[in-house]
């Protein structure tokens, strides 16, 4: 029974396994209730192309979240998460988001959960879709950068790479060799108008579900959890390799009907093409003498959106890298990691086209839950002075384009 419980608490939910909860009493055995609050300030200094070559600056939290989750009779689960995203970041034209945010509070994270038999659960609501580790780490207990790879997640249609879907978790073989994720997805559902001047095709009109999932092999040790870590800190060594696919008929769209591949035809009269998405990843975390710990971890991803008809390719096709080496002495982790993404269109379309380089040191203060990051960034495509470096911007010009370079500061404290 304590595997069943500790596959259904908040940790194994959505926190990584390093992550705070506070237990709530409850009266009794049956019953177990677990809430936490992570919160992440930051500053971000904008190195402006002008000619003061002045360091734009700005103060935000780039999270404020508050979950609670936990257990009834041993075998149901829940987790909810309320997430308040960007709060007090400028906007585009300088002005700050005073008492708002970029992101208003909305439910992240809305799960229900069922484990039947050990290391077996069926859950459903509100879930992160299936991605490489790489780019699902836990951005509140287990990533080292600042900011996870996430600009090269170009899922179809999602909020925060979740979406309503039902879904198969857990591990099977020896030791917890192999670690797995199957389920279905919402995705698109669209029953386009047949009224207005330029309706536009239809998406997915049989109204199929994504199918998505990831299987994990676990060389040394195992995780569990959907957020991942990228180190664990607690002297344990683990390795492992896994791969994911999502895919869904029909359904090539950037998160909007109107932005879609069509595979024939424009217009009412467009066939979309299929979305599709695959790749793989590694990950190695060694635990080393005198309190010390080494890390590194490497993904390659193809996001497949087919090609516009009569065009060379579309914007969302292509292959994005990501890699990450980190060293932890103490309690001081020197990092460096970058991503890429090249889509197939060529010449015609590199808006979606973007790299990243980071470099920094971590302090952990106390676990990975309280820790205080001062990285440098550079970001292509950026804009000179552009408050929003967290991302980068939409240029035709793609990798070509002007860079940004920023100085982030983040701390962060939950519990």
């Amino acid at each position: 029974m304590k595997r069943i419980a500790f596959a259904l608490g908040l940790a194994a939910l959505f926190a990584s396994t390093s992550a705070s909860a506070i237990k709530v009493p409850t009266g009794s055995t049956d019953y177990d209730l677990n809430v936490s609050v992570l919160l992440q300030g930051r500053y971000e200094g904008t190195f402006e192309g002008s000619t003061e070559k002045s360091l734009d600056s700005d103060f935000f939290m780039r999270r404020a979240r508050l979950a609670a989750g936990g257990t009834a009779f041993k075998v149901f689960s829940f987790f909810i998460q309320y997430d308040n995203s960007q709060l007090g970041k400028r906007t585009a034209n300088g002005l700050a988001n005073i008492a708002a945010a970029a992101n208003p509070g909305f439910v992240q994270d809305a799960i229900l959960g069922w484990t039947p038999i050990p290391d077996f659960t069926i859950e459903g609501g509100l879930i992160l879709q299936p991605s490489l580790r790489t780019l699902a780490y836990s951005s509140s207990g287990g990533q080292v950068q600042i900011e996870a790879p996430i600009d090269i997640i170009f899922d179809n249609l999602s909020r925060g790479f979740r979406e309503m879907g039902v879904q198969l978790r857990g591990f099977v073989g020896p030791l917890r060799l192999i670690h797995y994720r199957l389920g279905v997805w919402e995705g698109f559902h669209d029953t386009t108008a047949t009224t207005g001047a330029a309706p536009g095709p239809a998406v997915n009109p049989g109204g199929k579900p994504m199918i998505g999932g990831h299987v994990r092999v676990n060389l040394i040790g195992d995780e569990t959890g959907y957020g991942l870590n990228q180190m664990y800190l607690d002297g344990k060594t683990r390795a492992s390799v896994g791969g994911v696919i999502q895919y869904q008929p029909r359904a090539a769209c950037g998160q909007a009907v109107t932005a879609c591949s069509l595979k024939s035809g424009s217009g009412a009269a467009g066939v979309v093409n299929d979305y599709k998405m695959y790749g793989g990843d590694a990950f190695f975390d060694a635990a080393l003498p005198g309190d010390m710990e080494f890390a590194a971890s490497a993904s390659i991803v193809r996001w497949d959106y087919g090609a516009n008809a009569g065009q060379n390719g579309f914007n969302r096709t292509g292959l994005g890298y990501t890699g990450e080496v980190d060293l932890r002495i103490g309690p001081i982790a020197p990092y460096i990691g970058a991503y890429r993404y090249l889509a197939d269109s060529g010449s015609t379309s590199k808006t979606v086209d973007r790299r990243k380089i980071a470099a920094g040191l971590c302090f952990f203060l106390k676990g990975q839950q309280d820790k205080i990051n001062v990285e440098w960034t550079n970001i292509t495509p950026g804009a000179p002075g552009n408050p929003g470096a967290i991302a980068p911007v939409a240029s035709a010009t793609g990798i070509a384009g002007p860079t940004t370079n920023a100085i982030w500061v983040q701390g962060q404290a939950a519990f």
